[in-house]
């Protein structure tokens, strides 16, 4: 949003309420290069640099980065940086911020500053704060944040907030098919993804689509009380990576939701792959009151946190397996 908002105001032929796209403005900030736009991000001091880090150090990375993932969050930043290091905006990257915002513009009327992640900026950017009170004439400062709570409160009382709404389910499949995924496939992955659209490109590059299969296959385990098939699964399941598992258990949760509404509502209000109607009718057929249908949830809920804090898995699905068997039993079916 940030960066279509700044395409419109260096854009120099602007119409039906959107930049052309075809202008030397929005060609340079397609690529972005376009001098009147500034970036100011999260960076670490590199190697052998015996001063503060600032972002013209990272620019040519950045620009690389933005352009292949332009829904990506600061994790994925550091993660292409392939460093562990501890990022944040300094002092000295607050002083260059000024500087640029106080020079003339170079080609478009109007400077704009787009500054990534001002949860990284700490006292230190109490610099800015008369710069945002009393912005040169045609400056826009564009703060782009996931989490308003870590942003010092001395920035965030002297800017106006705009809430961004997750995408909505039907978006992000139609963006994913786009891109050759199979309707099913964009469907599951769009769902998974809960609205954020960095989330579901991660989902459709890492090709877990049988993730419908797992869950299926680990009902069958619990209905049909296989001891060693359980194991099996765990052992499997456990070999996976956090994240896989942590999406498991949260697709796991998703089911059942829709459970709850193909219960309520009815097949034709519910949007569900094949796969997923069969399982669903499975567990309709057991008929599980709501009160037990909570209880999973919130079994789940726990593992997916237990996984947070380094938890054995193997132990952890184990033991989620059992309690889950236990809830679905005939003899727990009472009120």
């Amino acid at each position: 949003m940030a960066l279509a908002i700044a395409q419109y105001l260096v854009c120099t032929q602007p119409h039906d309420g959107d930049a052309c796209g075809e202008c030397s403005g929005c060609s340079k900030m397609q690529k972005l290069q376009h001098p009147d736009v500034h970036f100011s991000f999260p960076v670490y001091r590199k190697d052998k640099i015996d001063r503060p880090p600032v972002s013209d150090d990272f620019i040519t990375e950045f620009r690389e980065f933005l352009l292949l993932q332009p829904y990506a969050s600061d994790v994925d930043w550091f993660q292409y940086l392939d460093t562990n290091k501890q990022g944040n905006i300094t002092a000295a990257e607050c002083r260059a911020m000024l500087r640029k915002l106080q020079l003339r513009s170079f080609e478009s009327r109007t400077k704009v500053m787009i500054i990534w992640y001002p949860e990284y900026l700490e006292n230190e950017g109490n610099i800015l704060l008369k710069m945002i009170e009393e912005p040169t004439d045609h400056t826009l400062i564009l703060f782009v944040s996931s989490d308003l709570e870590a942003v010092l409160p001395t920035i965030l009382s002297r800017t106006q907030i705009f809430a961004l709404k997750r995408l909505d389910t039907a978006t992000i499949q139609q963006a994913l098919e786009q891109k050759g995924i199979t309707s099913d496939k964009a469907l599951l992955l769009a769902r998974l993804s809960e609205g954020n659209m960095q989330k579901a490109l991660n989902l459709m590059s890492q090709g877990e689509d049988d993730i419908v299969n797992q869950l299926s296959s680990w009902f069958e385990a619990i209905f049909s009380n296989q001891g060693l098939q359980i194991s099996d699964w765990c052992t499997d399941m456990a070999s996976q990576s956090k994240e896989v598992q942590k999406k498991f258990l949260e697709y796991t949760i998703q089911l059942i939701e829709h459970l709850i509404r193909y219960r309520y509502l009815g097949a034709d209000k519910t949007l569900l792959l094949d796969r997923e109607r069969q399982i669903i009718q499975q567990l309709q057929a057991r008929n599980l009151h709501d009160n037990r249908l909570a209880a999973i949830t919130k079994d789940v809920n726990e593992s997916i946190y237990e996984i947070e804090r380094n938890a054995n898995t193997k132990i952890l699905f184990h033991s989620l397996s059992l309690r889950i068997q236990k809830l679905v039993q005939p003899s727990a079916m009472a009120v």
